[in-house]
């Protein structure tokens, strides 16, 4: 059993933020989303990661210099404090539970819901507080559009600057204490996915599938550290993805894709697997794989410090091209990976002239969809180190599992 929360150490994130701020001119950082909120004070908001706060229930305020500051209701205050370990400034609100703890002989009557703007209100104190009339960076293709109004007004419009290219930035080299969580990662991911393949059979549906997957994702946790897991699995000709299973039973020859993964204090794993169900699969579906499988092998050997990202993406597409795949176009052919919620950015594209630098996790994929002859993504996870990479994860080398 882990405890990666144990031995997180809060200095090493604050002062990487800090840093990039110094450099890039910016005074303060207002975040909102869950993933960067825990990425600045190591806190996993419930409400946010849940879907049921809203944006602004809690707030992470980032000043160049100083303690972050975290805005909390008090619901989750005592997790915030634990979380955090004293070494971030918590800012709690009211909300409408009535807390024991928190009895206040003033307070005379609560909110049917929680004042937004009382957060992103405190936010701004916190902000004006450190500097009046700084710049500051914002996540604004979060934030709804009166809350951005709301922060153009009260800080000042020519002020504010995009922080979601900043945060990107400053979360690409993972320290090595996340690198040890996204490995975690990946292997129950890749534990899950061996469990599903394995206890596949005919006749079986997709929901069976999923039932078996989700199963596993708590049984190889223990659910521990677990905050959630997912999936986008398709199966035979169906090469869609649904939000409710399909009850196509799965007969001989056909190809299951595996997609997905869980989070694990919020770092999630991203994975794919192709294999085939029964004994018997036709020619064609085998000359996919692998070509896939090839493809997937000439790209994870270009992944070394130094090396380019588009060299990568432009020898997968001569493999695909030049095998059973002739008419192959994607628009990428990996992402790095860490706190989500999905793909993350920078990307392995043919147009991405970025050098691969050690600390770097990625997931590298080779997909291919099809109603005619089923669907397949090979999909693993690495890390750029100083003498090449180190695969967290290592795909099926055959469409047979068993």
């Amino acid at each position: 059993m882990y405890r990666f929360m144990g031995t997180r150490v809060q200095k090493d994130f604050q002062e990487r933020i800090q840093e990039a701020m110094e450099e890039a001119g910016i005074d303060s950082l207002i975040l909102t989303t869950p993933q960067n909120i825990f990425y600045a004070t190591g806190f996993i908001s419930a409400f946010l990661y849940g879907g049921i706060g809203g944006i602004g229930s809690d707030i992470a305020v980032v000043n160049r210099t100083g303690k972050v500051k975290l805005v909390v209701n008090q619901f989750c205050q005592g997790g915030a404090e634990e979380q955090t370990k004293g070494e971030v400034d918590i800012r709690p609100y009211p909300t409408w539970i009535f807390i024991e703890d928190y009895f206040d002989p003033n307070e005379k009557a609560k909110e049917v819901q929680p004042d937004m703007y009382k957060t992103f209100r405190m936010a701004v104190q916190a902000v004006t507080d450190y500097k009046k009339g700084g710049k500051v960076g914002i996540e604004g293709g979060s934030l709804p559009y009166d809350k951005y109004i709301f922060l153009q007004q009260e800080l000042g419009a020519d002020k504010l600057v995009s922080a979601t290219e900043f945060m990107i930035g400053v979360r690409t080299i993972k320290f090595p204490w996340e690198i040890g969580v996204l490995r975690y990662s990946a292997q129950i991911a890749e534990k899950m996915m061996n469990y599903t393949m394995t206890h596949t059979e005919i006749g079986m549906c997709e929901a069976d599938l999923i039932k078996l997957w989700y199963q596993s994702a708590y049984e190889f946790t223990g659910g521990h550290e677990i905050v959630s897991a997912s999936q986008y699995h398709t199966t035979g000709q169906d090469f869609w993805c649904t939000g409710v299973p399909r009850e196509r039973a799965l007969k001989e020859g056909d190809i299951v894709r595996l997609d997905g993964g869980v989070s694990i204090y919020g770092y999630i794993s991203d994975l794919g697997r192709a294999y085939a169900v029964g004994e018997a699969v036709a020619p064609e579906r085998q000359a996919i794989f692998d070509t896939l499988l090839a493809a997937r092998d000439a790209g994870i050997e270009r992944m070394v410090s130094g090396n380019r990202f588009c060299d990568v993406f432009q020898a997968v597409m001569k493999v695909c091209r030049e095998g059973a795949l002739p008419h192959y176009v994607r628009g990428h052919c990996g992402h790095t990976i860490g706190l989500g919620p999905g793909e993350e950015y920078p990307m392995l594209n043919p147009d991405n002239e970025m050098i691969f630098q050690p600390g770097m996790v990625f997931c590298f994929e080779t997909p291919y969809y099809s109603s005619k002859y089923g669907s397949y993504n090979l999909e693993d996870t690495l890390v750029i180190t100083e003498t090449g990479h180190e695969l967290f994860t290592d795909t099926n080398r055959s469409l047979f599992v068993k």
